[in-house]
């Protein structure tokens, strides 16, 4: 079983996640898009349970040992141009190794993504965003792999809504369409937008991004703030005092710690839906 695959035994889950929380588990590092498929067909012929990660960036491990296999497509990493304007980028891409393509060859669209802690597959899958974009808004098609087969599905059939998407199987690439612009107005642009980011989120402690899904009518932060709980703490946990949406570590904080501090938002601001996967 995953012979000739890269892997690591007992891994500390802290160094798999930018919350920097976790226990131990394994971990599985395909190297390419058919390692994917055999590791798949290995934990299902196994009865092995398993779980997809990008940069672990809006996830928050268990304290105990995780007993999925991890597989980690961090070395999906291939970015390249099918054609004028358009851009395939494997789901084990980083955002901030995307963009720098981006720029040097002069596809604009993306900045404001720059900055963003995520993979190009977890974003797609999550449909993330931020100052009023999506990465949907982007998408040609989506490579996937589902019940044994590798295809691509054309956005059309696919739905995409706030910060999630109906995708099934488990994403290998995405392609994308853009428009051309100069290389240093992109590049400015995407500095901009970096600096926003410093400037209005806790971008030096360790967190897991935005906590909770907005909806049509409330905006978690503000009521958050509202509520007087920025700078609450629950062991390590601490709801920022620069932007209420987010729970930071502050060192020392365990899952249950999170946890604990999203049920006490909850009840003093109501039931809002996690936009972190809480794995146990």
């Amino acid at each position: 079983m995953f012979k000739n695959i890269e892997k690591k035994i007992n891994a500390d889950l802290k160094n798999y996640c930018t919350f920097k929380i976790g226990g131990r588990g394994t971990v599985l590092f395909p190297k390419n898009q058919f390692e994917v498929k055999r590791i798949v067909n290995d934990c299902k012929k196994n009865h092995l349970d398993f779980f997809i990660l990008g940069n672990g960036s809006n996830v928050l491990f268990p304290d105990d040992d995780f007993k999925k296999i991890i597989i980690d497509l961090r070395k999906l990493n291939n970015i390249k141009i099918a054609k004028q304007r358009t851009v395939i980028a494997e789901a084990g891409v980083r955002l901030f190794a995307f963009n720098r393509f981006l720029e040097q060859n002069g596809f604009a669209g993306f900045e404001w993504s720059y900055g963003i802690p995520a993979t190009i597959g977890g974003l797609t899958y999550m449909n993330g965003g931020a100052f009023g974009e999506e990465v949907s808004n982007y998408i040609k098609k989506v490579k996937v792999l589902k019940n044994g087969k590798i295809s691509w599905i054309n956005r059309k059939k696919i739905d995409f809504s706030y910060r999630k998407s109906n995708i099934l199987g488990i994403i290998l690439a995405v392609e994308f369409k853009f428009k051309n612009a100069d290389s240093k107005i992109i590049e400015k642009q995407q500095k901009e937008f970096l600096e926003i980011r410093k400037k209005t989120q806790p971008y030096d402690k360790f967190s897991a991004g935005s906590v909770f899904k907005r909806t049509d009518d409330k905006i978690p932060a503000i009521m958050i703030d509202k509520a007087g709980l920025k700078g609450v703490k629950i062991g390590g946990a601490e709801i920022s005092t620069k932007h209420a949406g987010f729970i930071v570590n502050n060192g020392d904080a365990t899952s249950k710690d999170v946890k604990d501090l999203i049920e006490l938002t909850r009840k003093k601001c109501g039931n809002f839906e996690c936009e972190i996967i809480i794995l146990e």
